[in-house]
């Protein structure tokens, strides 16, 4: 993964008043990622040193001034085009930028009063990176995403760093393992794909053929953050475990319970729906055999729990087709809640262009535990 990253932060003596603010978390980022350093201000012609630079808060229109008063914006905004351009450049999805800052600032700048007053908001360079869906977080985050990661799995990448399902952990419930497919799991996969009343419901068409199921472990199921669902089998028990299982854990850098075949998918995705790249959507498909089982509530709260916990996610959606009451109601199980209808929202298989039940959760009230917890 290329990663951006504010100069500062790699201990470049960049910011406004000519010193840096290295990171060790972040400059250790270089030894397994690309790291590609931006300063927006110095890239839109601000010397170093120069005053203090505040976004005026209290105006709707972005306007950036410095501490004698005079007008900043125009640098800053050209700054943040000439960082966009090489995050283009260099395809990061990824940016590590300096807290609070005018220019990177992510959820809290100060505020244009010069008082030392924080207040919600994002830097000019930040909110540019936002809207071309590239996600933003301090270093601070950062650091809690590492801790986290080294708590749970040490030595492991921390997912937050994954470009790839191939990078993603795997996760573990009382009887299942949620696991990034392989080329190993493609029979497995077309064995309950292939199945009319798995794909319509989920609103895919129903794999037709080998090379459908291919695709989709090559191209959707690659995508970071995207799991197989299998079924543990007892330790011992060879004859159970399926072929897949022991090639995945025969090069699986994480001991992982021996399992059967694979029956189904769940993971996070972007919300086509939410132009934010602090949002992800949650997603799920289980074989036919497995339902009534309580198998995709118990993987789909394991998810949740991965994405809130290990990928810092402030918010999480889901969606299901009005008539799947089965899907509807793993959602609310995991304590999710409905905020309406979108009618008319995308075309099943079938053709027709269906309503979609909308629902969302976010971390405060997961972690908090209140009347939308799962």
């Amino acid at each position: 993964m290329n990663i951006a990253v504010s100069a500062c932060l790699l201990g470049e003596p960049c910011r406004y008043d000519g010193t840096a603010r290295p990171c060790e978390a972040v400059v250790a980022l270089g030894e397994r990622h690309k790291l590609v350093p931006v300063c927006p201000e110095v890239l839109g012609g601000l010397p170093v040193p120069h005053p203090p630079c505040e976004i005026v808060l209290a105006e709707r229109a972005l306007r950036v001034v410095d501490a004698d008063g005079a007008d900043r914006t125009d640098a800053f905004v050209a700054g943040a085009a000439k960082a966009l351009e090489l995050v283009r450049q260099e395809g990061c999805k990824l940016a590590v930028l300096k807290a609070k800052s005018p220019s990177c600032g992510s959820g809290q700048v100060y505020d244009g009063t010069f008082s030392g007053t924080l207040a919600p908001g994002f830097g000019v360079t930040a909110r540019l990176l936002r809207s071309e869906g590239v996600r933003v977080v301090d270093e601070n985050l950062l650091q809690d995403a590492l801790a986290q990661s080294a708590r749970v799995r040490p030595g492991a990448l921390a997912p937050l760093l994954a470009a790839s399902s191939a990078e993603c952990p795997a996760l573990e419930t009382e009887r299942l393992v949620l696991r990034p497919l392989t080329g190993e799991d493609v029979a497995d996969v077309f064995a309950y794909c292939r199945d009319a009343d798995v794909g319509n419901d989920a609103g895919w068409p129903p794999h037709r053929t080998m090379e459908d199921s291919r695709i989709f472990v090559d191209v959707v199921a690659s995508e970071p953050h995207v799991f197989g669902v299998f079924e543990k089998v007892a330790e011992g028990a060879g004859a159970e475990e399926s072929s897949a299982s022991r090639a995945f854990r025969a090069h699986a850098a994480v001991p992982v319970p021996a399992t059967g075949p694979c029956i189904g998918s769940v993971g996070l995705i972007a919300d086509p729906q939410r132009r934010n790249p602090d949002c992800l959507m949650l997603g799920y498909a289980l074989a036919k055999w497995a339902w009534g089982k309580g198998y995709m509530t118990e993987a789909a709260r394991e998810v949740v729990r991965y994405g809130f916990e290990e990928l810092r996610i402030p918010l999480l959606t889901c969606t299901h087709y009005l008539f799947n009451d089965r899907s509807r109601r793993v959602i609310e199980k995991c304590g999710f809640v409905r905020e309406g209808t979108l009618h008319a929202a995308e075309a099943s298989p079938d053709g027709i262009m269906r309503d979609v039940g909308m629902y969302f959760l976010t971390a405060e009230d997961w972690k908090e535990g209140g009347p939308h917890h799962g």
